[in-house]
């Protein structure tokens, strides 16, 4: 038995370390889970996770993303560096791997930590949390030029709140302190750098210069894995010209001069295009003498200059709508609205899409719904937006979300969830989305558009989640009665007589119907008061499939002209399946010059280059569509997209 034993063990150590084995990488992301304390904070750790991997795939660092759960000897073998991109409280498990690999001297790269144990593991000390108290308080970092080799001077960042910490004595110092908007040092710490890695008093976000934010983030694991420079200047000369639809630096210049010659052009993009060229000579030849940090450096220079020379070859198209989305319902530069309409006005752009009203609160002064932490904070965001952009000839459509309520304030989910008026699935779970049956809800709701057509001068109202929330919503007692009632059927099962047999397509149709009444009481009373106001909605591109999924029938709505145009979400990065959706979309009735379709450039389904956008804006300029619409207005689309723009497809 002890034989038989001791060779189970060896058996078992020799399987282990093949399974230890298995793992090459030396650069792993630790994606935060069981150090999330709710389901919204665990999906903001993964998109977090997401970003970062993204970041290093695209300079050609080899890596891992690895869930908290998983950490491990097989995950950690062989691992130089970790980054925990945002794992604000690590359980004592993680906090054991963590050490782990210290004390095989891997380094860490910790975004917004909270522990005081990974503080100390790490040399530092923590501070006080601290939210911003005017507008651009905390607008980007600058480093210190002794702290590691390729650093950025100088990376911009918008963050609206952080957390101090401080140098341990002799294991610690800051090598990076925050500035404000005008760029004056704020004093605050945004790096430090000790001898276990680095540590960021906030997360990093995907809100523009992501070419900074990738060479930072390269320079600090370089300083842990020397070998990333070698591997990452071979990846950046096969990725050259490597954009879009373009495969390589050669098929790029070709086509692009093609192009020139085509519109004359051939001045404006001939000495981009030689001095890319050029370039590219330059790196092949530091690559060869080992320089593999430059050769990152001209790479980075050449893909600039190429995408630059693409959009100079560009045309504009008048009259079109060029509309965005605006999420934050602040602005590019909060407390600044005429700034931001002034980055649109002046890049070529005609509407403003901005987020003001959801049904659990308001970013201006509404009797019916509760202000916004950013109403209260600062002031009346749609009242502002709408002078500013009056001034700069922009037209606003207020972007109005139904049903949802996300980031509605506690007390008045639950005060919904108290009076039944909130959504339920088919196995019995209440979500927190109101129930569009409800007359309670279609009343607060309907209530909620008529005060703000009321009271603001919009060019128009947008409805977004104009739907219901899945398949598998709403089936609450009320929705039962309101649909037998319609149905004038007694049920004996529900849901299950809705969800399949006859009834099903009884079923759909009622649901639709709901959504479709609202679409249609906000049309009249919003044109009754306004009768030159556009109702438009952002809508799934998939049709019908969306009518039987979410109730959404978009194409009916344009047909009995509830609504002036519609803005499918049509976010996918590959140009053919692009091209289908918007064939698709166009191939049904009264849809000529009412699509503008929903180009995603910082959607979560895709993420877009200048050249990805301007081949699908000259893909809508070749249909009946009539305009397209940009999601949405951020620091990357503000500074990598719309210069690029301006240079040919917007050009005034």
């Amino acid at each position: 038995m002890a034989i038989m034993q001791r060779l189970l063990r060896s058996l078992f150590a020799l399987s282990l370390v093949a399974s230890m084995a298995a793992h090459a990488n030396e650069i792993i992301v630790i994606q935060g889970t069981t150090s999330m304390p709710n389901e919204a904070e665990r999906n903001y750790a993964r998109r977090t996770s997401e970003l970062l991997s993204r970041w290093l795939q695209e300079v050609g660092i080899d890596h891992d993303v690895v869930v908290e759960e998983d950490l491990g000897p097989r995950s950690l073998r062989g691992c130089k560096l970790a980054i925990l991109g945002y794992n604000p409280q690590p359980t004592p498990r993680t906090l054991r791997q963590l050490r782990q690999l210290r004390r095989i001297n891997a380094k860490l790269i910790v975004c917004y930590g909270g522990h005081p144990q990974l503080a100390a593991l790490m040399g530092v000390e923590l501070g006080a949390y601290r939210q911003a108290t005017r507008p651009g308080q905390w607008s980007g970092f600058r480093f210190q030029g002794d702290a590691v080799p390729h650093l950025p001077d100088r990376v911009a960042q918008s963050s609206g709140n952080i957390r101090l910490v401080s140098p341990m004595q002799g294991r610690s110092r800051v090598i990076a302190t925050w500035e404000d908007r005008a760029g004056r040092s704020t004093g605050d710490p945004a790096w430090l750098m000790s001898d276990a890695g680095f540590w960021m008093t906030h997360v990093l976000r995907d809100d523009g210069d992501s070419a900074g934010k990738q060479q930072m983030l390269l320079a600090m694991i370089a300083s842990a894995a020397p070998s990333v420079w070698r591997d990452t200047a071979k990846d950046s000369l096969a990725k050259v010209g490597v954009i879009g639809r373009f495969r390589g630096l050669h098929m790029f210049v070709e086509q692009v001069d093609r192009l020139a010659r085509i519109r004359g052009l051939e001045k404006d993009v001939s000495q981009n295009l030689a001095k890319a060229q050029a370039l590219y000579a330059r790196a092949q030849h530091l690559q060869r003498m080992g320089q593999h940090a430059a050769v990152v450096d001209r790479c980075r220079e050449i893909n600039h200059l190429l995408i630059q020379a693409y959009g100079d070859v560009q045309s504009p198209v008048h009259p079109e709508v060029r509309a965005v989305w605006e999420h934050t319902g602040a602005g590019l530069y909060p407390g600044d609205w005429s700034k931001t309409v002034h980055v649109l006005a002046s890049h070529g752009f005609t509407d403003l899409i901005v987020n003001v009203l959801w049904p659990g609160f308001a970013h201006y002064d509404s009797r019916l719904v509760p202000a916004s932490d950013l109403a209260d904070q600062q002031g009346d965001q749609l009242a502002a937006c709408l002078a500013a952009a009056k001034r700069a000839g922009v037209r606003v459509h207020a972007w109005k979300v139904c049903w949802n309520l996300d980031r509605a304030a506690p007390d008045f989910i639950a005060k919904m969830r108290r009076d039944g008026r909130l959504q339920m699935t088919d196995t019995g779970e209440v979500v927190d989305w109101l129930c569009p049956s409800d007359p309670r809800n279609l009343k607060f709701e309907k209530d909620a558009v008529r005060e703000l057509v009321g009271r603001y001068d919009v060019d128009g109202i947008h409805l977004d989640y104009i739907r219901m929330r899945d398949w598998h919503t709403c089936y609450c007692g009320g929705c039962r009665k309101r649909f037998e009632t319609w149905s004038r059927t007694e049920l004996a099962q529900w849901p299950g007589d809705v969800k399949k047999g006859k009834l099903r397509v009884r079923f759909l149709q009622w649901r639709a119907a709901i959504i479709t009444r609202y679409v249609e009481d906000v049309s009249v009373f919003a044109r009754k008061r306004r009768p030159d106001i556009k109702i438009s909605a952002a809508v799934f591109g998939k049709y019908p499939q969306c009518v039987g999924s979410v109730g959404q029938d978009w194409a009916l709505w344009l047909k009995k002209g509830y609504v002036d145009f519609v803005c499918p979400m049509n976010y996918t990065a590959e140009l053919r399946r692009y091209a289908g959706y918007l064939d698709a979309q166009l191939k049904l009735p009264n849809t000529s010059g009412r699509i503008y379709p929903g180009i995603g450039v910082n959607a979560r389904e895709s993420r877009l280059s200048a050249v990805d956008v301007i081949d699908q804006i000259r893909l809508t300029r070749r249909t009946k569509a009539g305009g397209f619409t940009l999601f949405d207005l951020d620091g990357r689309l503000e500074t990598e997209i719309l210069p690029i723009l301006k240079r040919g497809v917007t050009r005034e």
